[in-house]
C-alpha cells in the first residue's frame, strides 16, 4: 500500500509539474530548473532590466545595435536558455577588454546565463589556441573572439563550428574561408584613416610619424594601419617606421623609448593597441617631449585618459568593446536556442557592410568627460 501511494503522490507532483510549465510557458517565461518537491522556479527573457539606449560614448549612433538586440530578445521570448554555455575569449588580457567582459556580463545578467570570460595575458597565440581546443572539448555550445592569427587558427575554428560549437568574430574580422556567423566590431579600416585625419591635424606643418602596434597578422592592426597610411597620403606626414611588440606592453615601452631616441625629426606617435597609446604618451613625458611630439592613440585605456589631460595625447580612436561582448553574449545565445540560420535571418536589417558594425569615435580633451561618465556607467551593470 506504501508503494501505491508513493507513485499516487509521484503521479500528483508531474500533473503539478505540466501544470506550472504550461501556465509559465503562456506567461511567455522560461524554465530555468525544478526545484525540490513540487516547485518550478521559471524566469522570463530577459531576466533583468535590459540596457538603456541612452548608455553609449560620445558621437557613437547605437541606433541599429540596440534594434538589433530588442530583435534577439524578442526572438527568445518564452525558449529556454538553460543549454546555453557561450564563451568570450580575447587576443589579450589587456585592459581594453575590461569593458567587453562588462558587456558580456551585462548580456548574461539580462538573460539569466552564465557569462565566460578569458584570453593569453600577453597575447600568445599558443594560449589561445589551447583555449580554443578546451572548450571544444567540454561542452561550450558558442564561442565569440578576437582571433589573434587567422592563418592558423582558421582550421581550430571550423572544426569547432563542425561539432556544433557556434562562433562569432569580434574585434578583427576573419577572412571568409573561416565560418563564423558574422563579425562584430570595429570597421578597423575606417578607424585607422580617423587616426590619420587626427595626425593631420595634430602636425599641420606635417613630419615623421613612428607606428607602435601589437601584431603584424591580426586582421585589426593590419587594417587600422593601411587606413592610417591612406588617410596620409599625400601629406606632409610621413610614416618611417613600424614596430611591433607582439602582444608584451613592456616591449612597446621599450619600442616607444627607442623611436623617440633614434629619430630626432619625429614629430609624432600612433598607437594601434590600447597599450601602445599610453607607451607612446609615457616615453614623450618622460623624455620632456611634451608638446614636440603628438600620440594619436586607439582606445581610451587609463594612460590614454592621462595623456589627453596632460597634453601627450592629441587625440583617442575609441570603440565599444562592451557592445562587442554584450551583442557576442546575445548571438551566441540566441544561435543555440534558435539555430544559426534563424539568427542570420534576424540580424540582416542591422547589418552595415554586411557585419555588425559597433562603429568609431573621436576622444578629445573637449568630450572626455562625457567618455568618463559613459564608462561609469557601463562599470555600475
Amino acid at each position: 500500500m506504501r508503494l501505491a501511494g508513493e507513485k499516487k503522490e509521484e503521479a500528483l507532483k508531474k500533473k503539478l509539474t505540466v501544470a506550472l510549465l504550461a501556465t509559465a510557458l503562456a506567461a511567455g517565461s522560461v524554465l530555468v530548473g525544478v526545484a525540490a518537491g513540487n516547485t518550478v522556479r521559471a524566469r522570463s527573457v530577459p531576466h533583468a532590466a535590459l540596457l538603456s539606449p541612452t548608455v553609449h560614448p560620445p558621437t557613437f549612433d547605437d541606433t541599429k545595435l540596440f534594434g538589433l538586440r530588442n530583435a534577439l530578445v524578442a526572438a527568445l521570448k518564452g525558449k529556454s536558455l538553460s543549454s546555453v554555455n557561450t564563451w568570450m575569449v580575447v587576443n589579450i588580457l589587456a585592459t581594453y577588454w575590461v569593458a567587453g567582459k562588462q558587456g558580456d556580463a551585462q548580456a548574461a545578467k539580462e538573460l539569466g546565463i552564465a557569462a565566460h570570460y578569458e584570453g593569453p595575458s600577453q597575447g600568445q597565440l599558443s594560449t589561445q589556441v589551447s583555449e580554443f581546443e578546451t572548450l571544444g572539448s567540454t561542452g561550450a555550445t558558442g564561442m565569440f573572439t578576437s582571433v589573434i592569427d587567422p592563418a592558423s587558427e582558421g582550421t581550430i575554428i571550423n572544426n569547432l563550428v563542425k561539432k556544433g560549437v557556434d562562433v562569432v568574430a569580434i574585434d578583427s574580422p576573419v577572412p571568409a574561408n573561416i565560418h563564423v556567423l558574422t563579425y562584430v566590431g570595429t570597421p578597423n579600416y575606417t578607424a585607422g584613416q580617423a587616426a590619420g585625419e587626427a595626425m593631420k591635424k595634430a602636425l599641420p606643418h606635417g613630419g615623421d610619424v613612428a607606428i607602435l602596434t601589437g601584431s603584424l597578422t591580426a586582421q585589426n592592426a593590419l587594417q587600422r594601419i593601411a587606413g592610417f597610411k591612406a588617410a596620409l597620403a599625400g601629406s606632409n606626414v610621413k610614416v618611417t617606421s613600424t614596430e611591433n611588440d607582439s602582444g608584451a606592453a613592456a616591449t612597446a615601452s621599450s619600442n616607444a623609448s627607442a623611436v623617440i631616441a633614434s629619430n630626432p625629426n619625429l614629430k609624432g606617435i600612433y598607437g594601434v593597441y590600447s597599450y601602445d597609446g599610453p607607451a607612446g604618451a609615457a616615453a614623450i613625458k618622460s623624455k620632456g617631449d611634451t608638446g614636440k611630439i603628438w600620440v594619436v592613440a586607439d582606445d581610451n585605456e587609463p594612460g590614454t585618459v592621462a595623456g589627453l589631460q596632460n597634453g601627450t595625447v592629441y587625440a583617442s580612436i575609441i570603440q565599444q568593446p562592451f557592445m562587442q561582448g554584450y551583442l557576442g553574449a546575445y548571438l551566441t545565445a540566441a544561435m543555440k536556442v534558435l539555430g544559426a540560420a534563424k539568427v542570420k535571418a534576424i540580424i540582416q536589417p542591422f547589418l552595415t557592410d554586411g557585419v555588425i558594425s559597433t562603429g568609431v569615435g573621436t576622444l578629445t580633451k573637449a568630450n572626455l568627460s562625457a567618455d568618463l561618465a559613459y564608462n561609469k556607467a557601463i562599470g555600475a551593470g
